[in-house]
């Protein structure tokens, strides 16, 4: 397990990646789009790690923030026990 903090673990970029100009994530919207609009499966992806405005719009929609530092929707556990 890497023990490293959060703001110090990178993900390496492959060559496609970085000949391209598109990182995982928006790769994988651009897969998104031509899916249905209520295709579940896509919809909860854009909903907890989307950053185009399909994802934003879900999150607002839904009332879950965004968290910058894991890239990631808010999860139950990131809410603390009070809920806030």
């Amino acid at each position: 397990m890497d023990k490293k903090p959060m703001s110090e673990r990178y993900i390496k970029l492959s060559e496609a990646e970085l000949q391209s100009g598109l990182d995982r994530v928006t790769h994988a919207e651009l897969m998104i789009a031509q899916m249905p609009r209520d295709h579940g499966g896509a919809n909860t992806w854009l909903l907890n790690y989307g950053k185009g405005t399909r994802g934003v719009d879900l999150r607002e929609r839904h009332g879950v923030k965004f968290i910058e530092q894991t890239r990631c929707a808010e999860t139950t556990n990131s809410k603390g026990k009070d809920g806030g």
